[in-house]
């Protein structure tokens, strides 16, 4: 935690910063001021998250700095310093929302409560706007989700209004990478290279980008964005752009025509990112299906099926039983529940818009099922130093106990706790043969307390006590 003082006596500051560091471990002083103008650079330079302020200090007293401070900066919490018990200051100060007021000399007791009162009162602030952001977060990824597929309904509508409320133009982007990017670095290409607001979906190497313009946007400017993504990402990677819209209701026409742009910059390979190609929106009923099945495996419906209707009248018998063929194979390779229907059962096309769309679905529980195993697993490998749950691994993946528990089971083929237990003892074996570290400290390395109790289970699991295991490493 960070603290700022500002106080125009040099004494008084050295003896204020000396206390703090003396009886708080956790707290850094970022800065002095030794007046108003002063306090005021400082917070915007280093922004503290308490400022002990006097009152009467020269140029700008310490309620005038409060006041600009605030509007910079207002999360900052006060707590004000004074040598006059004076009424209207602290009149004044309610007006800012400060509660902490001490008077000089203060006490040391005096001082460390008002510092505790504040830290708990940051610390409640700071969960708070965690919460608010992960909530928010969650809202925007069910806005793009539902805006990839007709119809926009007016919930989405109200979302969008919410977030969104300035935008006069919309579009899509779909993004195959050609290699694995770490999310940070993707997150930091989107933000350098989009201006206007935008939410992403990450679906393993491939992103879907909604982007919110507040101004009338036309296809040279989407292009220039696509161009600058595509650089960043490298050659091997593809940007379909979607034309803009200026409505809500017609974002997922975008969405299609950029994933379309998408698929077909893959297959063709001669050029990295733009628009469909107007040649090219008819396909041949090879490629079409090719395209077709790409968008089941991806689990699109609304893209399967606009394939499906735009070239049905191309495809032959055996093309359909090929499609048909196909599709099964994707959801036995993926060990997915097969659609109860034959092919003599598909007979016109609502029964084969129902087969697509149900496959389609399926795959995309699938795939969210796999995000949140990948998330999970991410969480155990950060944490399974620490007396690590499932309770707590489940919420970090906003599931419930039960359900991530079977999840996990049907995954993995184990419970939780082996599988916590099996990364645990993977890495005490990795550590052992690295001979820097005693048993004990292992044990504690790795989440076990108890070096007894770590040793029996390395043994029931490896065969082989750590001891044991340790000396013939040695004797190699």
């Amino acid at each position: 935690m960070r603290v700022l003082i500002a106080e125009d006596e040099l004494l008084e500051r050295k003896a204020m910063k000396k206390f703090i560091e003396d009886n708080f471990t956790e707290i850094t002083v970022v800065g002095e001021a030794p007046n108003g103008r002063k306090a005021i650079e400082l917070a915007g330079a280093h922004e503290p998250d308490i400022i002990f302020m006097d009152i009467k200090m020269p140029g700008i007293n310490g309620l005038e700095a409060i006041e600009e401070i605030i509007r910079i900066n207002p999360a900052t919490k006060f707590i004000l310093v004074s040598a006059y018990d004076s009424f209207d200051y602290a009149k004044q100060a309610m007006k800012f929302g400060i509660k902490e007021y001490i008077l000089k000399p203060g006490k040391k007791e005096e001082i460390v409560k008002a510092i505790m009162r504040v830290q708990k009162e940051i610390v409640v602030e700071k969960k708070q706007r965690a919460e608010k952001f992960q909530s928010n977060q969650l809202i925007k990824e069910h806005l793009i989700t539902k805006l990839m597929k007709y119809p926009v309904d007016e919930d989405v509508i109200a979302i969008q209004k919410q977030f969104f409320a300035k935008m006069k133009s919309g579009y899509f982007l779909v993004i195959q990478a050609g290699k694995e990017i770490s999310r940070n670095t993707i997150e930091r290409v989107f933000d350098q290279s989009i201006d206007s607001p935008f939410i992403v979906n990450y679906s393993g190497n491939n992103y879907t980008i909604c982007v919110f313009s507040s101004t009338k946007i036309d296809k040279v400017e989407i292009l220039q964005v696509s161009r600058k993504v595509q650089l960043e990402l490298g050659q091997d990677s593809f940007v379909g752009a979607g034309l803009p819209s200026s409505s809500v209701d017609d974002l997922p026409r975008s969405y299609q025509e950029a994933l379309h742009a998408c698929y077909q910059l893959e297959k063709e390979n001669n050029r990295n990112y733009g628009f469909v190609l107007e040649k090219d929106k008819q396909l041949n009923s090879k490629g079409a299906l090719e395209w077709l099945l790409e968008a089941v495996v991806k689990g699109d419906d609304n893209e399967a099926i606009r394939l499906f209707n735009e070239n049905q009248d191309n495809f032959d018998q055996n093309t359909m039983d090929d499609l048909y063929l196909h599709i099964k194979q994707v959801m036995i390779e993926r060990d997915i529940a097969i659609v109860e229907s034959t092919l003599s059962e598909l007979t016109t096309t609502k029964d084969w818009e129902k087969f697509i769309t149900i496959c389609c679905l399926q795959i995309q529980d699938y795939y969210q099922s796999k995000q949140y195993i990948e998330k999970a697993k991410k969480y155990v490998r950060e944490n399974f130093q620490q007396a690590i749950t499932l309770e707590e691994t489940a919420a970090h993946v906003n599931l419930s106990p039960n359900y991530f528990s079977n999840m996990f089971k049907q995954e993995f083929g184990t419970t939780f706790i082996d599988y916590v237990t099996k990364v645990r003892l993977q890495r005490a074996k990795e550590l052992i043969e690295g001979n820097n570290y005693s048993l004990k400290e292992i044990s504690y390395m790795i989440g076990y307390k108890d070096p007894n109790y770590f040793s029996r289970v390395f043994k029931k699991q490896f065969l082989v006590s750590p001891k044991r295991f340790q000396q013939q490493i040695l004797k190699k």
